[in-house]
């Protein structure tokens, strides 16, 4: 099976070195999140942190998810483009197979 990310990042080739692409998502749906291929983020230098705290410090990598006691976020690489289209955002969560009832949010933000 495909993992989520392919598509996204087969149909893009020119990478944003300067923004991060951020998916927020409902807690409640982590389990569809794992079936699309991701996996829990864990960072040895953040074992000993509250969960609750995710900051642009602790993103997640492409193919992994951060938790906190409400929410998953999701990041990635955004293409250099990005800004041109004005509903790229909308594009690119379909391309990564995210369904609009799982997100709460998302937004370019400068890494």
């Amino acid at each position: 099976m495909p993992n989520s990310w392919d598509q996204y990042f087969s149909h893009y080739s020119d990478w944003d070195d300067a923004h991060c692409f951020n998916v927020r998502i409902e807690l409640k749906f982590e389990e569809e999140v794992k079936r699309l291929g991701y996996a829990e983020y864990v960072s040895s230098n953040d074992i000993y942190l509250d969960s609750k705290y995710i900051s642009n410090e602790t993103l997640p990598k492409s193919k992994t998810y951060a938790k906190s006691n409400n929410e998953i976020l999701l990041s990635f690489d955004v293409p250099y483009d990005w800004s041109i289209d004005t509903d790229w955002e909308d594009k690119a969560l379909v391309l990564l197979g995210l369904c609009d009832e799982w997100v709460i949010d998302s937004s370019v933000e400068d890494k």
